[in-house]
This record gives C-alpha cells, structure tokens and sequence, in this order.
C-alpha cells in the first residue's frame, strides 16, 4: 500500500465536502491547502478554535489570516467553532460562528469511569511548558503528571522535576490507555491561565473524578460540572488545598460523567443540525472531530486530505 503525506484535517464528509481542522493548522497552511484542494469546487470548513480568541495578538492573526483565507478560497463556506461564547463577536466578520465547545467530541467509550480505592491523589496530563504552569503543583501530595517537553525547553523541564521530585512522570501514556491513568487518582489538575478549552478537563470529568481548576480563559469552564470543581488561587497552597478537599470529598464518579454528558448535549445537537444542514443527512462525529488524532492507515484513506504540490 502506498503511503500519503496528509494535512492537519479531517474529512467529515464527502460529497458535499466538509473538512474540519484546527484554526491556525488551516491559516498557517494556507498555499498547501489550496494546492491540495480543487480549485471553483464548493466545500465547507470547519476551524476549531485552539486557543483563547479573547487574547487580542491571536485574535488579530485569525482575522489577518481569514483576510487571506477568503481571497484564496472564494468556494469554500468557512463556519468557526467557538469554545468561547465571548469569541462570537470578536469573530463575527471574518466568518460564521457558532458556539460549539470542542470537549463535546470526546469519545465516552474511551474514558473508564473511576471506581474504588486511587494510587494517586492527583494527576496533571499536561504538556510541560510555561503556560501549563506545573509549578503550582509544587505542594500537591502524591502526584502523576504526564506530559512531554520540547528539547528547547529542557531547562525548564528539569526546574518543574526539582519542584516536585517526589511524583510520577511519564512522559507519555498511550492515548487510549489515558483514561486508565486517570480514574487511578482522586482528582485531576487544570492549572493554565490562558489556552483553549483543554480536552484533558473534559476527559477528567469522563472519567468521574473532579478538578482543582485554577482562573482562566480559553473556555474549559463553560463545560466543567461546578459541583467537581475547586476552584483554587495561583498558589501551591490553594491547589494543594483543592487536592485534599477531593480525597476528603470524594463525588460519585457516575455523576460527574452524568453531568457532563448532559452539558455535552447541547453541543453535539449543534453540531450534528449543522452537519445535517450541508450533507443533507446525518454525518458520523469522530473522536475530537478526528483532528491532531493519530488516525490508522484505513482512517487516513477514507477522510484524510492529501498534501499535493
């Protein structure tokens, strides 16, 4: 079997075509997107927003980049899908938006529900980089983080291991096995101040266990069940607190999941009414809407997009 180069993209459907990516995966790529798509072909894309639209310098290269994105493909119907309901304005004139919270796409079957007695305390799954802020864990007993780090930031990779020289770090965990890591603690962290909606906050809730959530932007709250949030200051005392209230305070794990399925709803039926709109009959949602997922070789035929040129 030959083997193809493919872009950052899924096809959700074929015929009409409607592709679905992350924002800047799509505007940072533009010239390769337009050699690899035909050109005067109708087609819709859908852009997940990765990052929070409310920081002005990100929200001006979406609109600088949607500028291009319009001249480029006068044939493509370009619909945003805003984590942010406060993005709506910001994003109005560059293209449709619509308020559809990306943590509605996880796959519940691949998040075990949390039962019995937990190893860990607490677990970040979090790239370790500055804005995960892994240093206001400092003080949290009995951790798991998991997350990687780029080789430019090896420095600081090895403060945050000096800080907390007393947890478990893997570096990465299958993505299907995650889940299993995640019911194994009694609640998990969200410590960023800034970001997008963070799809581990919604796996955590998946899987039943609460969250010590620290104030940000970036849209996690709008799908965070407030009875499994602590919602700590920007310390290490603050975040250690929230650690034990949850090991104090357990919440039932199928409540947690429960709540979170409902709020979920409403995002899926947006989505699933939009898809209906365009293809003309229900289109199948994949996991994370099937983008910066590794997908087998099959997946890759069938709704990847081909890099040409």
């Amino acid at each position: 079997m030959a083997f193809f180069n493919y872009l950052p993209a899924y096809e959700l459907n074929r015929s009409p075509r409607i592709i679905a990516a992350f924002d800047t995966d799509f505007l940072r790529n533009l010239d390769t997107f337009r050699r690899s798509l035909p050109q005067g072909k109708p087609f819709t894309m859908l852009l997940q927003t990765g990052w929070s639209v409310l920081v002005p310098k990100f929200a001006e290269e979406l609109k600088t980049g949607m500028a291009r994105a319009h001249d480029l493909f006068p044939e493509a119907r370009i619909v945003f899908l805003v984590n942010e309901k406060e993005a709506i304005p910001i994003l109005k004139d560059s293209a449709e938006c619509v308020w559809c919270h990306q943590n509605a796409f996880l796959d519940p079957d691949r998040y075990p529900l949390a039962s019995g007695k937990r190893q860990f305390d607490a677990i970040y799954v979090a790239r370790i980089t500055p804005f995960k802020r892994h240093a206001l864990a400092a003080k949290a007993p009995n951790l798991h983080l998991v997350g990687a780090h780029s080789q430019r930031e090896e420095d600081y990779f090895q403060e945050i291991m000096r800080t907390v020289p007393y947890a478990r770090w893997d570096e990465k965990v299958n993505s299907r096995l995650i889940g299993r890591r995640m019911a194994n603690a009694s609640c998990g962290l969200a410590l960023s101040s800034i970001e997008g909606a963070m799809f581990v906050c919604g796996e955590y809730s998946l899987c039943g266990i609460p969250v010590v959530n620290t104030k940000n932007i970036g849209g996690r709250d709008l799908m965070l069940p407030e009875f499994s949030e602590f919602r700590a200051e920007d310390t290490p005392e603050s975040v250690a607190e929230g650690v034990e209230h949850w090991k104090a305070n357990p919440v039932p794990p199928q409540e947690i999941r429960e709540a979170f399925l409902r709020m979920a709803a409403e995002h899926r039926a947006c989505l699933d009414d939009l898809l209906a709109s365009i293809a003309g009959r229900r289109v199948k949602i994949p996991h994370k809407l099937g983008i910066r997922c590794r997908l087998l070789p099959l997946q890759k035929l069938l709704h990847g997009v081909r890099r040409r040129g």
